[in-house]
């Protein structure tokens, strides 16, 4: 049996798992997921219980792990997954939430 390694693959599950270990990213991406549409930082932030610049943080650590896009229209930041990420990386995840 020959085990195919891919060192950025690797590097990408690392920002992911790093990513979903925190209580409040994975309420951002449940809430996500259960509105099914983009959302501001100040949604998100009025559901969860967090100010803006908070909300922004976070997002921010989800887009670089590559889990949700994020779209700029004049102050507002929009947020919204990145289902083939989950799909490929962690299939059946967005359905356990």
């Amino acid at each position: 049996m020959t085990i195919k390694l891919s060192r950025d693959d690797d590097e990408k599950r690392v920002k992911m798992f790093k990513a979903l270990a925190e209580v409040k990213r994975l309420e951002i991406i449940r809430y996500i997921r259960q509105t099914d549409r983009e959302m501001t930082c100040g949604d998100l932030g009025e559901i969860i219980g967090m100010d803006k610049s908070n909300v922004s943080y976070h997002l921010k650590i989800l887009y670089e792990a590559d889990l949700v896009k994020v779209s700029r229209s004049g102050q507002n930041k929009f947020a919204q997954l990145r289902e083939d990420t989950f799909q490929t990386f962690l299939p059946g995840f967005l359905d356990s939430l």
